[in-house]
């Protein structure tokens, strides 16, 4: 449990390199979500974009930034569930299972790098005490 609570710290300190407000939301290769972690203080509509940018990529298989850049994916498709903003992302966890990890934070143009900085995080196999 250690280790989580420590991973999980290095994450919040990483996204907050990039922002002091946000939402961080980690979905399991089923699309469940296991992890969620904030800031302290976040937009209202965070917690539910960080949600939705990990379901997207996890429905997708793609990275909510490489979307983006494909309009007739995400101008034909009007479901509430998907968010089409940078900010979803896949990653590995060190057993090599898939998470896919959704950020929303205050600094919509950081979503993204803030994210990655996450996924790194929570999945480095370097374990600190």
């Amino acid at each position: 449990m250690h280790t989580l609570y420590s991973r999980i710290d290095k994450a919040m300190t990483a996204i907050a390199a990039h922002s002091d407000r946000y939402c961080c939301c980690v979905l399991n290769e089923q699309g469940q979500e296991i992890l969620f972690f904030r800031s302290t203080e976040i937009l209202p509509c965070s917690e539910g974009f960080s949600r939705a940018k990990a379901v997207t990529a996890h429905a997708f298989q793609l990275d909510t930034q490489t979307l983006l850049a494909l309009p007739q994916i995400t101008g034909a498709i009007k479901d509430t569930r998907y968010c089409f903003l940078a900010g979803g992302l896949i990653s590995h966890s060190p057993t090599g299972e898939t998470l896919f990890i959704g950020l929303s934070s205050d600094k919509p143009d950081s979503d993204h790098t803030a994210a990655q900085a996450a996924a790194q995080a929570l999945t480095s196999t370097e374990i600190s005490s």
